[in-house]
């Protein structure tokens, strides 16, 4: 018991020193960020699997992109209990001179399956259920629609040709779960009212609602697999949410950011740490006076680090309980029912997993104290042989960290790259500059030359100075400048290159009435690219419905995609790797990836790639490689094929491009989309629009994460003050006795920081720049051409900053004696 209190009486008055706060707080405010996270995630999920059972509209739902034959449907409905088929189409809804893309739901006499409709007769008015969809010849259009065509109940909207009346608005449908976290503006009719008129997209689904058991269930399953490859099934009892791996993608990236946040929490602990090991050595030293073995001592040591970690568990638990049931709330607005409750397992895995972390980064400290003799615990040992296992480990944890949360392997891979580069470069920096400045020194008087001296003599110190500040201001400059860049860069791109509409989807019919609407008007058509609808269904023989794996690329892969031919490689891409098939080959079997879908499929050269195309199934062999580059626009596509596959491709062409409009010709569209409802146009204002959106739901949830980002850059400003004050005092009391004046320690201390703020800045723009060097060729093929004048303003920033706080310290520790100043 008296080695419990003496850890616990260590443990406070650690507490009360500065680096134990600084120590303290960091680990909390992880722990917390990471914990509310979890707890978020977990409740969400939880939701999910709560919800599926209540809005699903069957028992049991199978969704394609290629719908089944007569005879094959006809052998689907002796397997269920009962069977709504339903497609869903995106068009272009006409009214006046209002338009708006929808998506179109095509509803025959049986659906609903399960449940009810809730319609009324203006946006606001009451709900009503209904047990049926529309009749033939009528069109539901849900409010917002209504509100942004202008429509009222009793209208007639006119569909390729098809007069529809307006017969209600649609509140809620049932099958809702099955659009995921799509917001689309939605519509229905009856699939006879369409009878001889053409709405096929290359988006189309079909969508089978099925009333059924647990065993007709686990037969269609099994039917499903070989009739439809490339469907999703979902499932009411034991089955997974639609939104679920969306919301496990999120958590990934929202993981991922904590990465960033973990790399600059180890820094602020790797300083800390300093004072830490210094105390501990002075404490083993007192521990061996006394007869106490090497391995008590150590486990004592343990045991105040462990105490430290259970409060910072005890804090972060109180804070992320605030935090979380505010976050719920705000929630429930997008998810009706949410509620906050303790979820035990996530929690303690989190927990888990940051002990472990944590551990990895005090590996390194154990591992001296535990190798030091008497001796050396009573000096003060030099770190240059420990500071390479300090890196190490830390930069093996975080990496591990990452590898455990990424979602797109090449992009995680390139920011660690530019992590990686901007420590090199500031150690290069570091070591460079303070040794030619020692060297230029060494036959000059001054203080700038006793500055840069005093700094030879700390070096491995200063390094790690350097690298903590200049690490906590790339990461913030990456978190925030290359967010605002972005935007710029590829609006000013697109403008100049893809006119101000992009044609996202022509049939083979339509392309001629493009081209008279176009003469007509007074537009231009700047490129057209041919394409075939083709769904990738399996690798190598095994299913991509197997292949379990939170991944954006995935997730796309599992919808058709533009499957595109040529013999040439296109302008605007470049060959990566592989062999490129020569013009006129009768091997058509052969295609080209982009590298990221590559790398974050995991695809080699010589894999088989099996698509469904039109219904039908085709191979291909993976042999080339090909990335986008700039100067001949920006429709590019993901796979491509040999000209001589089109020939055996059984399946309609369609097309993408772009055009130039000219003012007039804008209200002249509306009557080009009434005749051909499913020509998919997108203005690039609306695109623009799109990115701004979409960057302001991003600043808004990573408000939260800036701040963290801001606070832990405070604590690793105050570690890389606090961790070296007792140096700095010592240094201070010695130039004291020496006969200078405060005011010749202050600008002793000036040109230290300064120097320090510098090489950390630049190494922070350096590292920025990499990054966006990388990401921008890797992605874009682009130039990163950041503001310079922004740039020389964080610069400015970060090294007055630096400045004041160093300022600040010194003045602070000049208030005391000369003899406390040299006292350790």
């Amino acid at each position: 018991m008296n080695r419990v209190k003496l850890i616990l009486e260590n443990g406070l008055r650690d507490l009360k020193g500065g680096d134990g706060r600084i120590s303290l707080a960091t680990q909390t405010a992880l722990l917390f960020f990471l914990m509310t996270l979890t707890l978020t995630s977990a409740s969400i999920q939880s939701y999910l699997a709560d919800n599926l059972d209540q809005m699903l509209g069957s028992d049991l739902v199978i969704e394609s992109h290629s719908p089944l034959t007569k005879g094959e449907e006809a052998a689907f409905k002796s397997l269920a209990a009962g069977l709504s088929v339903t497609q869903l189409a995106d068009i272009t809804l006409t009214h006046k001179d209002e338009w708006a893309r929808v998506q179109l739901k095509l509803v025959d006499d049986a659906y609903p399956l399960q449940g009810n409709l809730q319609i009324g007769n203006t946006p606001a008015a009451t709900q009503r259920a209904v047990s049926r969809g529309p009749g033939v010849g009528e069109i539901w259009i849900d409010s917002r629609l209504a509100i942004k065509l202008g429509t009222r109940v009793g209208d007639i909207l006119t569909i390729g040709g098809t007069d529809l009346r307006l017969s209600a608005i649609l509140f809620h449908e049932p099958d809702r779960i099955m659009e995921g976290h799509s917001t689309a503006l939605r519509a229905m009719v009856h699939s006879e009212s369409f009878k001889g008129a053409s709405i096929k997209s290359s988006k189309d689904r079909t969508r089978y609602l099925v009333a059924a058991d647990e065993n007709q269930q686990q037969a269609i399953e099994t039917w499903s697999r070989k009739t439809l490859p490339g469907a999703s099934v979902i499932k009411k009892f034991g089955g997974q949410h639609p939104l679920a791996s969306f919301w496990q993608r999120t958590e990934n990236f929202l993981g991922l950011a904590s990465v960033i946040l973990f790399f600059m929490g180890a820094v602020a602990l790797d300083m800390t740490n300093r004072r830490w090991l210094a105390k501990m050595r002075y404490r083993l030293a007192i521990y061996a006076s006394f007869g106490t073995r090497t391995r008590t001592a150590m486990l004592m040591a343990l045991g105040e680090w462990l105490a430290g970690f259970i409060l910072s568990i005890a804090i972060a638990s109180t804070l992320t309980i605030f935090a979380y049931g505010l976050i719920v709330a705000e929630l429930q607005g997008y998810f009706p029912g949410l509620s906050a409750a303790w979820h035990v397992a996530p929690a303690v895995k989190t927990i888990g997993l940051f002990f472990l972390l944590l551990l990895a980064l005090q590996v390194p400290s154990f591992i001296q104290l535990s190798r030091a003799s008497l001796l050396s615990l009573i000096r003060n040992p030099a770190e240059s042989s420990y500071v390479w296992q300090r890196l190490f480990w830390s930069i093996a944890s975080i990496t591990l960290l990452a590898a455990a949360y990424s979602d797109n392997i090449l992009l995680t891979g390139m920011t660690l790259a530019a992590i990686a580069a901007a420590l090199a470069l500031m150690v290069v920096l570091t070591w460079s500059v303070i040794r030619l400045g020692d060297h230029w020194g060494r036959r000059r008087a001054g203080l700038l030359p006793f500055a840069f001296f005093m700094m030879r003599q700390r070096l491995f110190a200063k390094s790690a100075q350097v690298m903590g500040l200049g690490l906590c201001g790339f990461l913030l400059l990456f978190s925030l400048m290359l967010m605002r860049d972005l935007g710029t860069t590829m609006e000013g791109y697109g403008r100049s290159h893809d006119g101000n509409l992009m044609i996202a989807e022509a049939q083979t019919d339509q392309i001629d009435a493009i081209h008279r609407w176009a003469g007509e008007t007074g537009s231009s058509v700047r490129s057209l690219r041919p394409f075939v609808s083709a769904q990738l269904v399996a690798v190598n023989g095994k299913a991509l419905a197997d292949i379990q794996k939170p991944s954006d690329t995935l997730a796309t892969l599992k919808d058709p995609i533009r499957l595109s031919w040529t013999d040439t490689i296109p302008k605007n891409n470049r060959l990566v790797g592989g062999d490129w098939w020569p013009a006129g080959t009768d091997n058509w079997r052969q295609i080209s990836a982009e590298p990221e879908v590559m790398t974050d499929m995991g695809f080699d050269y010589g894999d088989t790639l099996s698509y469904q195309i039109g219904g039908k199934a085709y191979d291909f062999t993976l042999v080339a490689s090909h990335a986008y580059q700039p100067g001949a626009g920006s429709i590019t596509f993901w796979f491509q094929v040999p000209l001589s596959a089109r020939a055996h491709i059984d399946a309609p062409t369609r097309y993408m491009g772009s055009m130039e409009l000219p003012e007039p010709a804008w209200g002249a569209l509306a009557g080009l989309w009434q005749q051909y409802p499913t020509l998919s146009l997108v203005p690039l204002q609306e695109l623009t629009e799109r990115f701004d959106q979409t960057l302001g739901i991003v600043t808004k949830v990573t408000s939260g994460y800036a701040a963290m980002v801001l606070l832990l850059a405070l604590f690793v400003l105050a570690a890389s003050v606090s961790g070296f004050s007792a140096d700095d005092r010592q240094k201070n009391g010695l130039l004291i006795s020496m006969g200078l004046r405060d005011t010749d320690c202050l600008r002793l201390n000036f040109y230290d920081w300064g120097v320090t703020a510098l090489i950390a800045a630049a190494g922070a723009i350096a590292g920025t720049w990499s990054a966006g060097l990388l990401i921008y060729q890797a992605q874009f093929n682009l130039t990163y051409n950041p503001n310079i004048l922004w740039v020389a303003a964080m610069v400015f920033a970060m090294v007055a900053t630096v400045c004041l706080v160093g300022y600040l310290a010194c003045r602070q520790s000049l208030k005391v004696s000369v003899r406390t100043l040299m006292a350790t």
